[in-house]
């Protein structure tokens, strides 16, 4: 075993990088994986749940990171499906962890879990703010997450692979025909 200084940072580094090549993760597992015991995992993490919640809360506020950066400037409902359009492509890039974030139940035990949803909610409801009326926010953003959620799943496990329809064209047809829906209802 190493004697070299981990931080939570690295252990939680190590369990995306294994739950990303479809590995599963054990306290066991990823200390052997980090050449530590198991014990040593515990100065962290209370338990395997905490690191989970770890693993989501911190997926959860990098993706809002990386979409925030590459939707700035947008806005409107151009700003909207951007948006929409860059959580569903790193959800399909990163099915093995979508899949591993989405299977987690919301829960507010954890601070950066509940630290994670609030900055994603802040973020879709800014951008939803120059588009959908105030009354009709919270059902957008329920939409718009159905809909990202959805297609992360069914592109990730191949169930949308049809020659005569793209999977990225027929998402953003619903979801243009949806939010106009919505906006005009």
């Amino acid at each position: 075993m190493r004697t070299a200084t981990i931080s939570k940072k690295d252990i939680i580094k190590t369990a995306i990088i294994m739950i990303e090549k479809g590995d599963k993760i054990t306290f066991s597992i990823i200390s052997r994986k980090m050449k530590i015991t198991s014990q040593s995992l515990y100065n962290y993490f209370k338990n395997q749940k905490e690191l989970e919640y770890a693993i989501v809360g911190t997926v959860i506020s990098s993706a809002c990171t990386i979409a925030q950066a590459k939707t700035f400037g947008k806005s409107g409902h151009d700003g909207v499906i951007s948006l929409s359009l860059m959580f569903r492509k790193m959800g399909v890039r990163h099915i093995n962890l979508a899949q591993f974030v989405i299977s987690h139940h919301r829960t507010n035990q954890y601070k950066i879990v509940t630290d994670a949803f609030n900055e994603l909610k802040v973020l879709l409801d800014r951008m939803l703010e120059s588009y959908i009326e105030s009354d009709k926010l919270l059902k957008a953003s329920r939409l718009i997450r159905s809909l990202v959620v959805g297609d992360i799943l069914n592109v990730g496990t191949g169930w949308f692979k049809s020659p005569e329809v793209r999977a990225e064209s027929s998402f953003v047809e619903m979801l243009n025909l949806s939010l106009n829906a919505l906006k005009n209802s």
